[in-house]
């Protein structure tokens, strides 16, 4: 360990340096004027050597008694900075962990057990509120299911809790029992001591609080701890917006799907079914008098029918959660293609180049499975088409990945705003591809995805 030397350290060295020298000539001046006079040859050299041992060791006990206690308090230095130093790499692992994370349980539960960490405490606790500042949600570290249960419901926001949630600034105590806005535990509750609580922030409004208790090697948590808990707080406070601003845009997506399947069901089957039973009202008034004639009517009904039942079997196979984009896409694309050409009564040749496959990366393979799942699926329900075609290939720092179909084709233009175009562009741009749709009423219909290569040189 290296030692510091500041201004202190250089006049005890200089006193080290001096005295010592001083001593010697006193000693000396003092056997020559003093002792000498005053005591046979013998004695004085006995008494000087006395003198000056005894000078030594009681300037030697002042300087190493000095220097320990500069050595330790160079320690102690040397032991908080290491401990400031594990703090900020456990504060640098949360930042990375909670932004990667997007389902809220688990962000809320992570938040809870790294704060814990990072403080260095017994006991953690993270409370969410929601629009009243009524707690909705409180999540624990450090306490076995057990003592969750003893502790019993839901905290109401008495005492510190409240403190905190009212004044949304950290409070930091050695003594929770002292401190006047204590409102004492429930039965059950484990003892707890020290205390630190964080608010945590999201645009100057409060979404829930952060504590901590019984600091682990220590009579109270320290003012380095609360600096760290403050920034896992605002880090907190961004991952819980993120989490939940993902789960809305899920639901979003979620009502968008049930809107569009409404209006197709009500567009087509819907439709369909309400056509032949028209028909069959139709046959069952000429059934008396015109049988040849209701046969007839009867054989397109159950003709209309047929075909509705198949349309149907189309669309719920466009719904049917696709497996496979774990899987190499030699293997996934074939068999997404004998799945959804046995349904839609669809030949689908399938061609894939082993060095494009080689170089994507799980996540551009993900984006080329689905693409290829929701061109087909577009396919199948709205081509008409006989044949298709799927191929990935390989060019120029980029991968290709191609579905071509023989179908009746559409205008881009006109239908640029479909929810299974929105699904691939925005897995293209999610992997920083391309897509382009090329499309002519009645010459079929090719969608083409461009990957960059450039991540995996």
């Amino acid at each position: 360990m290296r030692i510091h030397r500041g201004s202190f350290s250089r006049r005890i060295e200089a006193v080290a340096l001096v005295v010592p020298s001083l001593l010697l000539g006193a000693l000396v001046l003092i056997h020559y004027y003093v002792l000498e006079p005053m005591l046979a040859g013998g004695l004085s050299h006995l008494a000087m050597f006395a003198v000056g041992a005894g000078g030594v060791l009681v300037f030697s006990f002042l300087i190493f008694d000095r220097l320990s206690e500069l050595q330790l308090r160079e320690r102690q230095q040397a032991e908080a900075l290491d401990r400031r130093g594990r703090q900020l790499q456990a504060l640098n692992l949360a930042g990375l962990t909670l932004s990667a994370e997007l389902d809220t349980a688990s962000v809320l539960q992570k938040i809870v057990d790294l704060a814990r960490e990072v403080a260095r405490a017994r006991y953690a606790a993270l409370a969410i509120f929601n629009e009243n500042g009524e707690v909705v949600q409180f999540l624990t570290a450090g306490l076995t299911q057990a003592e969750r249960e003893r502790i019993g419901p839901l905290p109401r926001g008495r005492g510190l809790l409240g403190l905190l949630q009212d004044e949304q600034r950290p409070i930091r105590i050695a003594s929770i029992a002292d401190h006047p806005g204590s409102a004492g535990f429930p039965a059950g509750h484990p003892a707890m001591r020290s205390f630190l609580g964080v608010p945590i922030l999201w645009r100057g409004r409060s979404v829930g609080n952060l504590y901590m208790t019984e600091k682990v090697g220590a009579a109270e948590f320290s003012a380095e701890d609360e600096e760290a808990i403050a920034t896992l707080a605002a880090q907190a406070a961004i991952a819980i917006q993120n989490a939940r601003l993902y789960e809305q845009v899920g639901r979003i997506s979620v009502l968008e799907e049930r809107q569009r399947i409404g209006m197709d069901l009500h567009d087509g089957a819907m439709q369909s079914l309400y056509g032949v039973g028209l028909l069959l009202e139709d046959a069952g008034e000429k059934l008396p008098t015109e049988q040849r004639a209701t046969r007839g009517t009867i054989e397109r009904a159950v003709e209309l029918l047929n075909a509705t039942i198949a349309e149907m079997r189309r669309y719920v196979v466009g719904l049917r959660p696709i497996r496979g984009a774990e899987r190499p896409l030699s293997e996934s694309l074939p068999t997404l293609a004998s799945q959804m050409g046995d349904q839609a009564r669809l030949a689908v040749e399938v061609d894939v180049d082993p060095e494009a496959e080689r170089d994507l990366d799980p996540e551009q393979r993900e984006a080329a499975f689905y693409v290829a799942a929701d061109a087909l699926t577009n396919v199948a329900r709205h081509a008409r088409a006989t044949q298709a075609r799927i191929r990935l290939s390989h060019g120029e720092g980029r991968a290709m990945l191609e579905v071509r179909d023989d179908g009746v084709g559409f205008d881009p233009a006109a239908r640029a705003s479909g929810l299974g175009l929105r699904n691939m562009r925005e897995r293209a741009f999610v992997v920083g591809g391309r897509l382009e749709v090329g499309s002519q009423p009645g010459r079929g219909t090719t969608i083409r995805l461009e990957l960059p290569l450039e991540r995996r040189a």
